[in-house]
């Protein structure tokens, strides 16, 4: 067996999705601190609070995916996902 073929290393795998975690972990935290820039602006907020609404949703989304990545069990985490949206998607992963 080549080095090619070789199966991955799961300290490798899991190193791996611990970053992807921190990542969105840490756009949340941009998205979060746009969201909070444009609600300084009172015409901005009078205009678009759906999208206002919306940057916040995403960032509350990246943060519980984040949270499954970070969890021992994944499957488990699931039902502590705050987002019923995003829990709904997960009850049905391949209906989306």
């Amino acid at each position: 067996m080549t080095e090619d073929n070789a199966m991955p290393d799961p300290a490798r795998i899991a190193a791996h999705l611990t970053t992807v975690a921190d990542v969105l972990g840490e756009l949340a935290a941009e998205i979060e601190e746009l969201g909070t820039t444009l609600c300084l602006d009172p015409a901005i907020i009078a205009h678009h609070v759906g999208t206002l609404q919306s940057i916040d949703l995403i960032a509350q989304k990246q943060r519980w995916l984040a949270t499954l990545l970070h969890a021992d069990c994944p499957l488990s985490a699931v039902d502590t996902i705050g987002v019923e949206a995003l829990k709904a998607r997960f009850a049905s992963p391949r209906a989306h």
